[in-house]
């Protein structure tokens, strides 16, 4: 598990890119930017943000399982 603190705005290209064993990260409403392949190959992943979030558009552009907050 990952908890992005609260005031971060950006999660950069590939930060957790083959963690595959990651199975739940935190993204606050204060992430308006993620970069391009920052959760490749985390196949048991599931963002939990808030509803209406750039990370729930981010999930459902890149097929990544979501949970609203």
């Amino acid at each position: 598990k990952v908890e992005i603190p609260d005031g971060l705005e950006t999660l950069e290209a590939t930060a957790f890119s083959g963690c595959t064993s990651l199975t739940r990260v935190t993204i606050p409403a204060s992430v308006t930017q993620i970069g391009d392949g920052a959760f490749r190959n985390c196949p048991k992943l599931t963002i939990h943000a808030p509803a209406g979030s750039y990370a729930e558009q981010y999930a459902k552009e890149n097929n990544i399982s979501f949970q609203a907050l």
